[in-house]
């Protein structure tokens, strides 16, 4: 399965930016396809009142620029990116939209990490984490169901809470949190990507025979 699309923005030893396109739900692109189908009836409708009630006309190019500029208002809206900033130890989230609203999502110490994992269990497709438990839930993932999702229990700076992220660190994004985690989630992490490198060559195998 495909990530969102990832793009790296800016690499230092200590920094690092990047971006995630959150992937669009199925419920929201039949929203868009509902949206155009109700402006094309408002069209067919105002063409065909204009032409038999003259008056009408500017009543039925109000209600075809109103119509056109709900629909634009949708679709310019459901475009998310995140923005994920690994700065000297801390993360920070954003989220933004239409590429010029933003919103913080949360900032942490990478050291105060209670836990760090695979959202999905690979193997039988279960969470690995219940966020149920958790009183508050940060999502800012490309897609959860993406293999490469992670969930990472955190104290937010924001709202001075602890919660669980739901996120898509690429590779860079984990080796720059890596040296600040506690020994234990360490150990949990190099077994993560020690299970990875073994179903990446089962999967190599399995394509070989």
């Amino acid at each position: 399965m495909k990530m969102g699309k990832l793009m790296d923005v800016g690499t230092m030893e200590n920094y690092y930016e990047q971006i995630v396109v959150k992937k669009m739900a199925q419920s929201k692109k039949i929203m868009i396809v509902i949206g155009f189908i109700m402006l094309v009836l408002v069209i067919v409708v105002s063409i065909a009142f204009s032409a038999a009630i003259p008056p009408l006309t500017v009543v039925a190019v109000a209600a075809f620029i109103g119509c056109g500029y709900l629909i634009y208002h949708i679709i310019s809206n459901l475009k998310v990116e995140y923005e994920y900033t690994f700065v000297g130890g801390e993360m920070r989230v954003e989220r933004i939209k239409r590429q010029i609203k933003r919103k913080k999502v949360c900032a942490f110490d990478v050291k105060a990490v209670d836990d760090l994992g695979k959202y999905n269990n690979p193997e039988t497709g279960e969470r690995n984490v219940d966020i149920k438990k958790h009183e508050l839930v940060l999502r800012a993932e490309s897609d959860d169901m993406n293999p490469d999702t992670y969930y990472v229990v955190i104290h937010d700076k924001i709202r001075h809470k602890p919660a669980v992220l739901i996120f898509n660190p690429d590779k860079t994004t984990l080796e720059k949190i890596r040296p600040f985690l506690s020994i234990a989630l360490k150990k949990k992490f190099l077994n993560i990507q020690n299970d990875e490198k073994k179903a990446q060559s089962k999967t190599e195998t399995k394509k070989e025979a």
